[in-house]
């Protein structure tokens, strides 16, 4: 293991990890924050509320 830390730069390995980790986080709480297209954000009431009213509760179901 210490031949890889010869090779590699250890400031610059934790550098790079801490800058991937900020990113795939990043990413993630902006997916999480998108809008209704994963309905994660239903905890909030205003979300709720647009939610409740595009998607009826009481809809009729298709006659065959």
């Amino acid at each position: 293991m210490w031949r890889i830390w010869r090779v590699i730069d250890p400031r610059m390995a934790i550098l790079s990890v801490g800058l991937l980790i900020a990113f795939v986080s990043t990413t993630i709480h902006l997916i999480q924050i998108s809008g209704d297209r994963y309905s994660i954000n239903n905890w909030h009431p205003d979300t709720a509320k647009m939610a409740a009213k595009a998607q009826p509760q009481n809809a009729a179901l298709p006659q065959k």
